[in-house]
């Protein structure tokens, strides 16, 4: 049994919380590395004037190391474990080769070999717990999106046969609805075509669906866009087949584009690079703290100035007309 859904993580926020989960146990590992260090040292202490003696560039580890696994922000190779594992290997054991390089070219006694060595060895450890503890999240129902492919025809065929070759799966497929009265209670290598585009909402509603693909190559029907439409005001994702199917593999499914496509990308399904994505979200994230921390303070000043000026309410609202009114 699949639970409904209660929280849909799209790729770009799944390699948010990656970036965000790595930054936090890369720091605490160059926490412990630096307390292993002046533990091994006799003559230093662990406190604030050994802290200041580091050299800068050592405080730029995690950094380097976040640079050494950038291939696992790729969000299916980040589910699976046996990728995690090795990815962790590789960037552990280049980065254990490029500082040997380093410390053999630097004169005796320039660059400190317990700190780095603790360091990596502590970024790697913690890093496999951290990501374990992800792909346990990852593959957990509550977290897993819930969708129903819109067209049983060649894009619809096309985009199943490339999620049953993922895994584990990014999302779980509920079925398919199609508009030719001969494909419905038929299956799609063995997902089941549920029923036409009249009975979508009932089925969002029955299924728990979190999210719509449109899998139709050209004009869709009125009556299907329209339940579309209807959809997307209940808080459905609407996603085209197309861009799914780059998400999902990294390539475009050439035989399905549509003769639009190429304008459609760069107006207004451009896709941006995973780290571009993380980078923006984190300074989005930042701005609105430090947005809030502002307001917070002068908040209480608005008040009174707005009920020494108007009075009573100062915090004013309004029915509007929008999106689901």
């Amino acid at each position: 049994t699949v639970h409904r859904t209660r929280i849909h993580l799209r790729p770009s926020e799944q390699r948010t919380i990656l970036f965000i989960g790595d930054l936090i146990v890369t720091s605490i590992a160059l926490i412990l590395a630096l307390y292993f260090w002046a533990y091994q040292d006799a003559q230093l202490d662990f406190s604030i004037e050994f802290l200041q003696r580091v050299s800068g560039w050592f405080y730029l580890l995690p950094i380097g190391w976040l640079l050494l696994l950038v291939d696992l922000y790729d969000v299916h190779r980040a589910a699976n474990l046996r990728e995690t594992s090795k990815g962790i290997a590789v960037a552990a054991i280049a980065g254990f080769v490029v500082y040997a390089v380093i410390y053999i070219l630097s004169p005796r006694g320039s660059l400190p070999r317990q700190g780095v060595g603790a360091f990596l060895a502590l970024a790697a450890t913690l890093t496999f717990l951290w990501r374990l503890a992800y792909i346990r999240l990852y593959t957990d129902p509550a977290f897993m999106r819930k969708v129903l492919i819109i067209g049983a025809g060649n894009a619809g065929l096309s985009l199943v046969s490339a999620y049953r070759k993922l895994w584990p799966p990014p999302f779980y497929l509920a079925g398919l609805i199609d508009d030719d009265p001969a494909k419905i209670n038929t299956t799609i290598e063995g997902y089941p075509i549920l029923a036409n585009s009249d009975k979508l909402l009932d089925l969002i509603d029955e299924q728990g669906i979190s999210d719509l693909i449109v899998a139709i190559n050209g004009e869709i029907q009125g009556a299907t866009f329209q339940k579309i439409l209807d959809a997307q005001e209940k808080g459905i994702e609407i996603i085209r087949m197309q861009t799914l199917y780059e998400e999902l593999l990294g390539r475009v499914p050439i035989q399905h584009l549509e003769s639009d496509w190429i304008i459609r990308s760069f107006v207004d399904e451009t896709r941006m690079h995973g780290l571009f994505e993380v980078g923006k979200r984190i300074l989005d994230i930042f701005g609105a703290l430090v947005g809030i921390l502002i307001l917070a303070f002068l908040f209480p000043f608005i008040a009174i100035v707005t009920l020494l000026d108007t009075g009573f309410p100062i915090i004013y609202k309004q029915v509007r007309l929008g999106k689901g009114a």
